[in-house]
């Protein structure tokens, strides 16, 4: 049952949650809300790949690798890979939060690093809260290899493409 929760596919919901701010803006500005489908064209900032020494370690409570006695599965990508760079995205982060599956444009992404609202590391219980459970947010498509998640209240994840089945550990 833990599995099904962490297998299924990430919903994308009809429209962005109101109020979430576009993943392309810097940190500490208050970045345009864009519908779905919205933005004829990506910015040039959105399209570029980002500068891992803007971001910051992932705390160490969020537990992304299984250890060799987790029960765990290994999956595949099941969305479509269709994304266009630069544009954002509703994206779901489900039950385990970025242990979950993290399945958008026919890939798996492992997260690498982050930073909250203020460009600062992330640490205050409500951003770790956001990244254990499930999230509502927006991601977007930096290049073949990169994206961004942004969370409703500002953090940002940079995750990278990962190539193949990614094994997931059954959280509670």
């Amino acid at each position: 049952m833990l599995l099904a929760s962490c297998n299924a596919a990430p919903t994308v919901p009809a429209d962005s949650p109101p109020g979430s701010p576009s993943a392309a803006s810097p940190p500490g500005s208050s970045p345009a809300v864009s519908p779905p489908g919205a933005g004829s064209s990506p910015s040039p900032e959105a399209s570029r790949p980002a500068d891992p020494s803007a971001f910051h370690p992932l705390p160490p409570d969020l537990r992304l690798v299984p250890g060799r006695r987790d029960p765990s599965a290994s999956l595949t990508a099941t969305s479509v890979a269709d994304a266009v760079p630069g544009i954002a995205q509703p994206f779901r982060l489900e039950h385990c939060g970025l242990a979950s599956p993290f399945d958008f444009d026919g890939s798996l992404w492992d997260p690498v690093a982050g930073r909250d609202a203020e460009g600062e590391a992330i640490d205050s219980e409500e951003e770790i809260g956001e990244l254990i459970n499930p999230t509502e947010g927006e991601v977007v498509l930096l290049d073949a290899g990169q994206v961004q998640f942004r969370t409703a209240a500002g953090s940002i994840i940079l995750l990278t493409r990962h190539v193949g089945a990614k094994t997931y550990f059954l959280c509670s």
